[in-house]
């Protein structure tokens, strides 16, 4: 099966649940959103591909579109309930 395919029609699915949940945001919706987002960090810092034996704690990269796609539709979550309204800029960053 082509690996796109499976990476878009995931991401579909997922984005058809997101439109029919009314955008109610729950503290689970932003804990999900942190550690896929240290799951990315983790990644893009980790000098393997995350298939080494003896790299154990190493994210595999193959988790890469699950982790993405779920930070995607994270950060619409917030922005479709409104929540990134309600953010101010962290000290020192400009409007």
């Amino acid at each position: 099966m082509n690996e796109k395919a499976v990476k878009y029609d995931s991401l579909g699915a997922m984005w058809e649940f997101v439109q029919m949940g009314g955008f109610k945001l729950h503290a689970a919706d932003i804990s999900l959103l942190k550690e896929n987002c240290e799951l990315l960090r983790q990644m893009l810092t980790q000098k393997t591909a995350g298939q080494r034996r003896d790299k154990p704690r190493d994210v595999d990269f193959h988790e890469l579109d699950a982790v993405t796609n779920n930070i995607t539709l994270g950060a619409m979550v917030l922005y479709l309930s409104g929540a990134l309204d309600n953010l101010t800029p962290a000290a020192g960053v400009e409007k």
